[in-house]
């Protein structure tokens, strides 16, 4: 196993802001890595640690170690292989010896290179400007902004290091025990299949759709989906929310009592921040 010795270096301002992409309802923004090399950058906060397309990491000429399998979303039979990128630049953000899976990320219906997980944003303060399409990334030192009367500022706790809500969340009448927030995510509110089967939500029940859900490292997999009348967030309330469930299959989404929340719902707020080392995060309406 190789270590996993990732170092950030900030600008003296202690924070960069950059440009994302928002299509499909996912964070991605441009890099350079070795070489010079272009990249399209994925900022997951459901994955831990980084990750590298494999066949990239071998046309970079990087060192790569013995082959395992690990778990996504939706499978857990991932092959993937451990290696250390010497170098990557996110506009004045420099990252050095950056740990990451090496796996393959072609198959993916949109262009991503890398996969920033938790190994790199616990290590910053994540700020997602939906509004603006602006990523601030700012150092664990720096004081907290002066906080906005629009803004809602929650604990978080930490499941598998995902920043995760605990007893936070109801859909419809059910409260959900943690759930999770992945900005690697397109979707609304994802459910595992006991939760969604306590709303009724399944694929012969009764207003439902079918759809087909990708996963940047795993293949395309069925999702039964439904709106529902309400989304309690706190003291936020959200109305006709988008639930889905994956079907039956494998995956940490499979596991009981497992709740998601990804960009479709989060970008119906102007901001969110994650602060990771002050385990909190902010919403402004």
């Amino acid at each position: 196993m190789l270590d996993d010795s990732t170092q950030l270096h900030f600008p003296d301002s202690g924070r960069v802001e950059l440009p994302f992409e928002f299509n499909p309802a996912i964070l991605r923004c441009a890099a350079v890595g070795p070489g010079g090399h272009p990249l399209m950058v994925l900022l997951d906060t459901g994955t831990d640690p980084s990750a590298i397309d494999l066949e990239l990491a071998r046309q970079l000429g990087l060192r790569l170690g013995d082959f395992g399998l690990g778990q996504s979303a939706i499978s857990n039979t991932v092959p993937f292989t451990e290696t250390v990128i010497p170098w990557l630049r996110l506009g004045d953000l420099t990252l050095r010896n950056l740990f990451a899976l090496a796996l393959n990320l072609r198959a993916s219906p949109f262009q991503v290179d890398l996969v920033l997980g938790y190994n790199v944003l616990r290590h910053m303060v994540l700020h997602i400007d939906y509004t603006r399409r602006q990523l601030q990334l700012s150092h664990t030192d720096l004081s907290r902004p002066a906080s906005h009367p629009d803004a809602i500022v929650f604990d978080l706790c930490f499941y598998d290091h995902f920043p995760a809500l605990s007893q936070m969340v109801k859909c419809d009448s059910l409260l959900l025990p943690l759930v999770t927030i992945d900005t690697g995510s397109n979707g609304s509110l994802t459910l595992s299949p006991d939760l969604a089967d306590s709303l009724g939500l399944h694929s012969q029940a009764d207003a439902v759709t079918t759809e087909q859900g990708d996963g940047f490292a795993s293949r395309s997999y069925d999702v039964v989906c439904r709106p529902v009348d309400v989304v309690q967030l706190g003291p936020l309330t959200l109305r006709d929310v988008l639930v889905d469930t994956p079907g039956p299959g494998m995956g940490n989404l499979q596991q009981a009592g497992r709740a998601n929340i990804g960009n479709r719902l989060l970008a119906q707020f102007s901001s969110v921040t994650v602060d990771y080392a002050r385990k909190q995060c902010t919403i402004r309406l």
